[in-house]
């Protein structure tokens, strides 16, 4: 690689680590062509058995003018998949990772990479004269429906459905916002005529849909060098479950910085875990060469030059991947996070903070890169095995009763018990004896050992008896 890939060379690339490594990744085609015809895919790398295990998704250039974030998709990849396969360790810099750390994501870890979600875009960027408006577009090419407005595009990563219609749902104090999805066509924040109306974005959806294992994403954009976690809508709160993205009643109050008068609620538990893996993420990246890369909720965000303090988004796919799990309890909890690549300090001519001299962004690839392997170390988690035997049909149990939301230390949650939601207070120790059970349920029926139906029996039995104690003394 010596410049930038044009889009047909992200795909050719992607296909090119498919063929060389065919017992390690496929390629898998996104349903939905782009306004232009254009067909994406997704890498998928795992190695291929019969474990089932969590799942990291990596989504890249959902911004046309960010074009490195292909490149550090594409190169990240490579790198996993050529270490693996010599059984060596992989080194940034002095970011190293050993051999065992480069097996355990390639063997316990389900890694899809999204290289360029919105090719369209890039091409049209591409084709700008350097420091153009052309070369500095933001958006896809979706023509408008409106035949009265000329503009052009959509900005993929404010159609999502996570607080869409900001009119709706934030304060009309911060509506002008150059952060906040746009109802303007002409805006660089348009955000489309409905939410998920743009292919690029259902493709991402489908993702998720599709392979429910997927348990964390990546979504990395340009500039600034921060590394960002949810929520991006407002100041996080631990102490107000109500206080929420879905809860009408806190229509616009959302996007100031005053958390007294709305802060979005996050469970406490995942705020530490991703915290740690952002701490995680930017020491690597600053290994490589000692790019200080900062680590924050994505409200406060701060572009470098504008003077604001806070940056309230609506519609992107972090904060929308993270909230599936409690618009529905049966989808899988996606953390969701971000990292803006920088460029080393100074003045930059117009265009290269989001795509800097090649001699720099080969750089800022492995730094990139490094973050992404650390993340993907933070996933790493063993896989269970379905056990098959042709002769033998197991039987198949089923809970009746599904964990709502997380319980926290200390204080309140939900559980639904033969489909009627139940209001527990911890610390209870049958509670906590029914979530281990729950646990222990779901996990044995994908163990590959010779008792694992009758261990599946015995922890049936024992939440039946744990959850009829409940609800008994609960009425």
């Amino acid at each position: 690689m010596a410049a930038y890939y044009n889009v047909d060379e992200v795909e050719s690339a992607l296909k090119g680590l498919a063929n060389t490594y065919p017992d390690l990744c496929e390629l898998l085609e996104l349903p939905n062509r782009t306004h232009e015809g254009r067909t994406c895919h997704a890498l998928r790398m795992r190695k291929r058995d019969a474990g089932y295990r969590t799942g990291v998704l990596f989504t890249a250039a959902a911004h046309a003018r960010e074009w490195g974030g292909s490149e550090c998709a594409v190169n990240f990849a490579a790198d996993l998949l050529e270490k693996y396969t010599a059984g060596t360790g992989l080194r940034y810099g002095k970011t190293a990772f050993d051999a065992d750390q480069i097996r355990a994501i390639v063997e316990n870890v389900d890694v899809f990479v999204v290289a360029c979600v919105n090719p369209d875009g890039r091409n049209f960027s591409q084709q700008g004269a350097p420091g153009s408006r052309q070369s500095l577009w933001r958006k896809n090419r979706a023509p408008n429906i409106d035949p009265e407005v000329s503009a052009i595009g959509t900005d993929i990563n404010r159609n999502f459905p996570f607080l869409w219609s900001v009119h709706d749902h934030f304060s009309p104090s911060v509506l002008d916002a150059s952060s906040l999805g746009s109802s303007q066509p002409s805006k660089e924040t348009y955000y489309g005529s409905a939410p998920k109306s743009e292919p690029e974005t259902r493709n991402v959806i489908w993702l998720l849909d599709e392979f429910p294992q997927i348990e964390w994403l990546l979504d990395i954009h340009s500039y600034g060098g921060d590394v960002l976690y949810s929520w991006g809508d407002a100041p996080n709160q631990n102490s107000r479950p109500e206080m929420n993205f879905h809860n009408r009643r806190f229509d616009q109050q959302r996007g100031t910085d005053d958390v007294s008068r709305y802060g979005e609620y996050i469970d406490p538990d995942d705020e530490r875990r991703m915290r740690e893996v952002v701490s995680a993420v930017t020491g690597a990246v600053s290994g490589v060469r000692g790019q200080d890369y900062t680590g924050k909720q994505a409200f406060y965000l701060t572009v470098p030059g504008s003077g604001e303090m806070t940056y309230p988004t609506s519609g992107t796919v972090d904060d929308y991947a993270y909230s599936r799990h409690i618009v529905d309890g049966w989808a899988t909890k996606v953390l969701g996070f971000t990292i803006e690549f920088g460029l080393a300090g100074g003045f930059h001519p117009p265009g290269e903070d989001f795509h800097p001299p090649w001699e720099e962004m080969e750089k800022i690839v492995l730094d990139v890169s490094a973050g992404m392997v650390a993340f993907c170390v933070q996933a790493v988690r063993p896989p269970v095995y379905l056990p098959f035997d042709p002769h033998v049909v197991a039987p198949e149990f089923r809970p009746d009763f599904w964990v709502l939301s997380g319980i926290i230390d200390g204080g309140p949650g939900w559980v639904l018990v033969n489909n009627r939601p139940v209001f527990v207070k911890p610390p209870d120790p049958r509670l906590q004896d029914l979530l281990t059970r729950v646990g222990e349920y779901l996990a044995v029926p994908e163990l590959q050992s010779s008792g694992a139906v009758e261990r599946q029996r015995v922890a049936l039995e024992k939440v039946i008896e744990l959850s009829g104690s409940l609800l008994k003394e609960l009425g």
